[in-house]
């Protein structure tokens, strides 16, 4: 993680440094679904679950050039669902996980075609958006949902020492006009103890452009 860091931070420079004229620093608010699950290893029952996630942008935005910066700030509910089951007492039973994460992602903005005289901002301009993320975990839950009659909810919050505090992986998103699909591959365990478990989160967020 710290060498994709150094990375992404040297292609910043590199970008920035030399056309340091021809950029100027905007940003905006994302907000929007997200739907996350986790790679449970030896677990085939998983799926995703929808959410909110929602945050704030600043960028280095190029005029005259294809390459720019970024970093967020984002608060995403993240988690996972099982497949629905029904037990002997024909009970229909899910479980779920539902986390709470600040992530921070560091990005390397690629304009897919170069700033023209008509261009007023960056939203008409496609981009994709690739680098390494860095989240902080500040909590969960497990649910047990029951439906008999009536949907019923059995909620234990994750004990502290139970789970990591810090996750980190790499994100990779396509925008165009207000619009970005974002998808991030987790590469931290979620859990301390047990199998395998990584987060894997997309969304599909609006952002404003400043």
């Amino acid at each position: 993680m710290k060498h994709c860091c150094h990375i992404i931070l040297t292609l910043f420079l590199l970008v920035g440094l030399p056309t340091a004229k021809a950029q100027r620093i905007g940003g905006g608010l994302m907000i929007g679904p997200a739907f996350s699950t986790m790679k449970i290893s030896g677990n085939d029952s998983t799926q995703f679950r929808p959410d909110l996630t929602g945050g704030v942008r600043i960028a280095l935005i190029p005029e005259h050039s294809i390459f720019g910066a970024e970093i967020d700030v984002i608060y995403s509910r993240q988690g996972t669902s099982s497949k629905k089951w029904v037990s002997e007492n024909n009970n229909t039973i899910r479980y779920l996980e539902k986390s709470h994460y600040i992530n921070v992602p560091l990005l390397l903005n690629i304009y897919l075609r170069k700033w023209t005289e008509d261009d007023e901002d960056e939203s008409m301009i496609p981009r994709l958006r690739i680098g390494p993320q860095i989240g902080f975990c500040v909590g969960g839950n497990e649910v047990k949902e029951v439906k008999i009659n009536k949907k019923q909810q059995f909620i234990t919050p994750w004990k502290p020492g139970t789970f990591n505090r810090i996750d980190y992986g790499l994100t990779a998103a396509l925008s165009y006009w207000f619009i970005e699909v974002r998808y991030t591959f987790g590469m931290a365990n979620v859990f301390k103890d047990g199998e395998k478990s990584t987060n894997h989160v997309i969304s599909v967020t609006w952002s404003d452009v400043w």
